[in-house]
């Protein structure tokens, strides 16, 4: 990636003195990047470790998957089971189906030692506040309108809990009809549950891409599902309250104590680093204290 280096002509602070007198202060030094001409727009904080989103991921693509073989099975198929090529994509849809279960399962046993890290998210997840439920009836709104302002957020917001939730509710339904449905005689009860379970997953699916794909506003964030790591500013501003818990402190804090991209000229980071597990500040209990942002470190 491009670095850009910011010259900014030596800024002399001026301190006073117990005595009314004012000394001179040494010179800032200059700031050095990435891909911008100021240190506030090209600074980037972590979002997501990389167990994160390898969980995400392992999820995601199985079960984009598995809807998408299912609408082709459903739309095109059920109306006409001798049209050609049914038997590939019904083998399709139960290959990503086991893929659903044994991918995540590999990526939970993978990253066990950020066991506390994804209990945290489940956490976040499922506890609500009354802002995440005045974000979600002002959140048309704000689409079309920049007067209305959204409440703060945590590290989800409202709709993305919302979808944490439906799936953490529906994952083992999904599993278990669909292996009743291939193993067993009970497939018209199985399909039918299965079906209403995919009819109620389909509006959250297409605003979860929405808003990951197209919305100008919230696509940059699908960076931090693949990079780890997005903007600060644009984390200050859609997740306000998470950024204040874990990077607005160490705002003035070098890049590896807050849990930042390095911003100097220097190579980046080999891809064989991970993230530790996050620590709770020392004598604190985990009752609704928020861990510590993991770092990264070399293995």
């Amino acid at each position: 990636m491009l670095t850009s280096l910011c010259l900014n002509p030596p800024q002399t602070q001026i301190e006073k003195t117990s005595a009314g007198s004012e000394d001179m202060a040494a010179p800032v030094a200059p700031t050095v990047v990435k891909g911008a001409s100021s240190p506030a727009a090209g600074s980037k904080i972590l979002r997501f470790a990389k167990s994160e989103r390898m969980l995400h991921w392992c999820i995601a693509g199985p079960f984009l998957l598995s809807f998408a073989t299912a609408l082709v099975l459903v739309a095109i198929y059920n109306p006409d089971p001798s049209r050609p090529f049914r038997s590939l994509f019904s083998e399709i849809h139960r290959a990503s189906g086991v893929a659903l279960i044994v991918l995540p399962m590999l990526a939970a046993l993978k990253s066990r030692g950020d066991a506390r890290l994804h209990f945290y998210n489940i956490k976040q997840a499922w506890l609500w506040m009354l802002d995440d439920f005045k974000w979600l009836a002002l959140m048309l709104l704000a689409a079309i309108s920049d007067k209305i302002k959204l409440p703060e957020q945590g590290k989800f917001n409202a709709a993305e809990k919302l979808n944490f939730m439906v799936l953490m509710v529906t994952y083992p339904l999904y599993v278990l009809t669909g292996l009743l449905m291939w193993l067993t005689h009970l497939a018209i009860l199985s399909w039918i549950l299965h079906f209403l379970m995919a009819m109620l997953a389909m509006p959250l699916i297409a605003g979860h891409l929405y808003m990951a794909l197209i919305n100008p506003a919230s696509r940059h964030g699908l960076q931090g599902m693949i990079t780890g790591f997005v903007d600060r500013q644009w984390g200050k501003h859609h997740y306000r309250r998470w950024y204040r818990e874990h990077h607005e402190a160490g705002e003035n804090q070098p890049p590896g104590e807050t849990g930042e991209e390095p911003t100097s000229s220097a190579a980046p980071a080999p891809e064989s680093q991970s993230f530790v597990e996050p620590q709770r500040q020392q004598g604190a209990h985990l009752g609704n204290a928020a861990p510590r942002w993991p770092r990264m470190v070399s293995e």
